[in-house]
């Protein structure tokens, strides 16, 4: 057989598992959000760019925060148009809380964005804030300036938990725009985003257990954990993201969060990405970050930063000693799987598993099982 046809073979069987995760989907009628709303998403995503000459007006805008407010079904899966190539998603839901509250927990340089995504990141941290090495600023104490809008810009390194489609996971870093302003006395805070570059090859990992355990296997080798397909390489070829936090009160505390999502990734170039897919992950996104930002008794965001920051201080011998808990569960789970995965569990056994995690990995794991720990008290 020419390595031509095995090559198509490939693609064919490669789109199919993706049709067939998809279909597993269906269920929710599909709808596009009006087109007015394309000249203010135009203005943001124009805004991300290092050299954007854009300035942010949030008069452009008001059509898409009119939309947020609207009523929707919860069993419609809304859209928006094509950008770049990518399939988008339209996702939306409410967190019980003020945009100050959410502010202190999230976009706080004390407290990493994985802490608050644990299904969706593994690790996450910025590698430059306006041009310079410093923390975000705390955007919660401008809520009260007459200042408006405040734009900082910053370029963070994202590493993401393994797919629930093809089980691997990815690496890349994203230019971001982070704005804080007001619309009609209340205050809205957004975020725009896009990948600088194709992510690195995406690598085998694998969901153990249930998803919202987030006990996640990392194996460090290219491909995906798919029998028969894994030597595929695949990548993230394109992403952007606008997220928009608004302070939407009405009678209680209450931050109406709005997400439009582009994603386009795959293999050889193909987009194998569905709306579906992106509804899924943004739906696992904002399972854990709703139920960590409502726990009741959730503590203070300084003492999460206080009890974060102990990490640091550990040596790279005690980190391994308090990450062993985490391992020998995931030892467990491996002997579970009923795929064979003689290789990743032979990883765990020898020690290389625990021998070849960073500082950030093993810092990443605490964090979350810490965050675990709080939401099951």
């Amino acid at each position: 057989m020419s390595k031509k046809i095995i090559v198509s073979a490939a693609v064919i069987i490669f789109f199919l598992f993706f049709l067939t995760r998809s279909m597993a989907l269906e269920g929710l009628e599909k709808k596009k959000v009006p087109d007015a709303l394309n000249p203010g998403l135009d203005h943001l995503l124009a805004l991300v760019s290092p050299d954007s000459k854009a300035t942010f007006d949030p008069r452009r805008i008001e059509k898409i925060l009119d939309f947020m407010l609207t009523p929707k079904n919860d069993q419609t899966l809304y859209y928006a148009d094509k950008k770049f190539g990518a399939n988008s998603v339209y996702y939306e839901f409410d967190i019980w809380s003020d945009l100050n509250y959410i502010l202190q927990y999230d976009f706080n340089s004390e407290i990493p964005s994985y802490a608050l995504r644990p299904s969706s990141m593994r690790l996450s941290y910025r590698i430059d804030v306006n041009s310079q090495i410093h923390p975000l600023p705390k955007f919660w104490d401008f809520l009260s300036s007459p200042d408006f809008p405040i734009t900082f810009r910053s370029i963070e390194h994202i590493e993401i938990t393994p797919d629930l489609n093809t089980g691997a996971y990815f690496k890349y870093d994203i230019d971001e725009v982070l704005i804080l302003c007001k619309h009609q006395g209340r205050n809205l805070f957004i975020s725009i985003s896009k990948m600088k570059e194709n992510s690195d090859v995406g690598k085998k990992g694998l969901v153990l257990g249930k998803d919202e355990d987030w006990h996640y296997f990392y194996s460090g080798q290219p491909g995906i954990s798919i029998r028969g397909l894994g030597w595929v390489k695949s990548y993230m070829y394109d992403f952007h993201n606008i997220s928009l936090y608004y302070d939407v009160g009405g009678g209680a505390s209450r931050v109406r969060c709005g997400t439009f999502k582009w994603l386009r990734a795959g293999w050889a170039n193909l987009n194998m990405v569905t709306t579906k897919h992106i509804h899924r992950g943004l739906e696992r996104f904002a399972r854990d970050y709703k139920a960590i930002l409502e726990y009741p008794s959730l503590p203070k965001a300084q003492e999460l930063a206080s009890i974060f920051s102990n990490y640091e201080k550990l040596t790279l011998d005690d980190l391994r000693k308090k990450v062993e808990n985490h391992i020998n569960i995931l030892k467990s789970l491996l002997g579970d799987e009923k795929l064979d995965y003689k290789n990743f569990a032979e990883q765990i056994q020898s020690g290389r598993y625990l021998n070849q995690m960073t500082r950030q990995e093993m810092q990443a794991v605490l964090i979350k099982e810490n965050m675990k720990s709080i939401l099951r008290q």
